[in-house]
């Protein structure tokens, strides 16, 4: 990935040891998606997107009437760990 804010024409592609090495925008390092512009939006919609498919469970923990106890544990061990991983990186450190 090339990290650059100014407009620079297409570079030409590197070959360290006769390999071609391809230019990314986006790369997942760790579980936090990284972007050329170092913007965060395709993180944020990674994360939404799997949360998303998470609260489904949620939802079938309300609709059979389940104690509100198993919902609450449904949330803390399977959309609250998503939703914070690496949250100072990508959203900066509290002061």
């Amino acid at each position: 990935m090339w990290v650059n804010f100014r407009a620079t024409p297409e570079l030409p592609p590197l070959h360290p040891n006769d390999l071609t090495i391809e230019r990314v925008k986006t790369y997942q390092l760790l579980g936090v998606w990284q972007q050329d512009n170092l913007k965060w939006s395709k993180h944020i919609e990674e994360i939404t997107r799997k949360a998303s498919k998470r609260l489904y469970c949620l939802r079938e923990c309300r609709r059979a009437k389940l104690p509100d106890a198993v919902g609450l544990t449904n949330y803390t061990t399977k959309i609250r760990p998503l939703l914070e991983y690496a949250s100072p990186v990508w959203g900066g450190l509290p002061q």
